[in-house]
Formats: structure tokens, C-alpha cells, sequence
């Protein structure tokens, strides 16, 4: 079987996604709302495929240098942010 890495892979968005969420802010819970993602906890990475028409500003976790520039060239930006950490359960006392 060889090596099989435990990291778990990112999950992708498209730049044509994007226009749905004009004037506003995405990021990880946004597109987990959306049902785009598969929970808000994954790592998500801007992938071209489709045009950006409307400015989106978007905090993602990783996006290829094109899918930048895409973003900022309909006026939007990207910046880019540390994977969300699930809550600690907090553990009841006996």
C-alpha cells in the first residue's frame, strides 16, 4: 500500500462560488452555513474556476496566487488565516 499521510486534505472553493456572498465577509463558518464546506473545522483553500464579479472579502485558510488576484481584481481581498480549532468540551465534575 505504501505511505498514507494523516493529514487531512483540503477541502476547495471555487472563485465562482463566490458570487453569492457579494459585499460580504467568507470565511470558514460562512461556507459551512452554506453547505459548501463540509463542517467549519477543515482546512479551505481558493481555487480559480469561474469568474469573481462582485467584491468578496474572503479569510481562508490558503488560495492560489491567481485565485488572488482574481479576488482583487473584482475589488475584493483576501487575507489569510490559521485553521479554526474545534471548542474544548468542558468536562463535568463528579
Amino acid at each position: 500500500p505504501g505511505f498514507r499521510s494523516i493529514r487531512v486534505k483540503a477541502e476547495n472553493i471555487y472563485t465562482g462560488q463566490l458570487d453569492e456572498f457579494a459585499g460580504k465577509t467568507v470565511d470558514n463558518f460562512t461556507l459551512a452555513n452554506a453547505g459548501l464546506v463540509s463542517n467549519p473545522y477543515v482546512r479551505v483553500k481558493l481555487v480559480v474556476k469561474g469568474d469573481v464579479t462582485k467584491k468578496v472579502t474572503v479569510k481562508l485558510q490558503g488560495a492560489s496566487e491567481s485565485a488572488i488576484a482574481a479576488v482583487q481584481k473584482a475589488g475584493g481581498s483576501f487575507e489569510k488565516t490559521p485553521q479554526v480549532a474545534r471548542q474544548k468540551k468542558e468536562t463535568a465534575e463528579k
